[in-house]
């Protein structure tokens, strides 16, 4: 079953550690380790997942986001989601605090040790909670 974007089947899930359940977005950049902590979730996730995430939405995973330049715009907000070529751990960790802000799944995920995400089933939706994810970790 598919839902604004994301599967919702259990089959079509990847994990990530419990412990972001308990990190307010808001917090995140007022700690200062928002960097560490994008870096402990990326590495906590399977290499085989970020694959499956690229190739299933037609990007590159690189490991670090490109800065705009004058001469390239490709990776700038300007640019229509469906025109990006690659994605960061910044955006996948974007991405997953989308998913885990929404109040049903909080709920849902509440006892677990760790927690399944739904891959994205097109990049539109992807970046749009992409964008989302970057507005709550922002607060």
């Amino acid at each position: 079953m598919t839902t604004g974007g994301i599967n919702d089947d259990s089959n079509n899930s990847f994990h990530v550690p419990g412990f972001l359940l308990e990190v307010h977005p808001g917090s995140i950049q007022e700690a200062g380790w928002y960097t560490d902590l994008i870096k402990k979730t990326i590495s906590a996730i399977e290499p085989g997942v970020i694959q499956k995430i690229a190739a299933d939405l037609g990007l590159s995973f690189v490991p670090e986001k490109e800065k705009e330049s004058e001469v390239c715009f490709i990776n700038s907000e300007e640019v229509r989601p469906e025109f990006r070529l690659s994605y960061a751990p910044v955006d996948l960790f974007h991405y997953i605090c989308a998913i885990l802000q929404s109040p049903a799944y909080r709920e849902q995920q509440r006892t677990s040790d760790y927690l399944c995400i739904p891959y994205p089933t097109d990049a539109v939706s992807f970046w749009k909670l992409v964008k989302q994810g970057e507005k709550q970790t922002a607060l």
